[in-house]
């Protein structure tokens, strides 16, 4: 995990060196939070949660690492539309996820 750490490190300083801004992303918890089921409880029913929520164009062959990229993609754009939650200290680095859905 060090060599997988330093090289996330060194990625988002190059992005960011770059003029992006650069968010941490929890899959797992993003899955959690928009009502959806974790990869280890079956892919499918994962991959169908997502095109439920607009990611139509996700692939039923998708790999678990894929639905997590796509799971975090959702989460990027849920942060630029600021329907997100930062959570943790500021100044340590935040997790962004999403917004919890509020129930009318």
């Amino acid at each position: 995990m060090r060599g997988l750490t330093k090289r996330g490190i060194a990625l988002k300083q190059s992005l960011e060196a770059r003029g992006f801004k650069v968010i941490e992303v929890f899959p797992g918890g993003a899955q959690d939070v928009l009502g959806l089921p974790r990869k280890q409880h079956g892919l499918p029913k994962l991959i169908r949660g997502l095109r439920r929520l607009g990611l139509t164009e996700l692939s039923s062959t998708a790999t678990g690492d894929e639905v997590d990229a796509a799971t975090c993609a959702l989460t990027g754009l849920l942060y630029l539309r600021g329907d997100y939650e930062a959570l943790g200290d500021i100044n340590e680095g935040q997790i962004i996820m999403p917004r919890t859905p509020q129930t009318e």
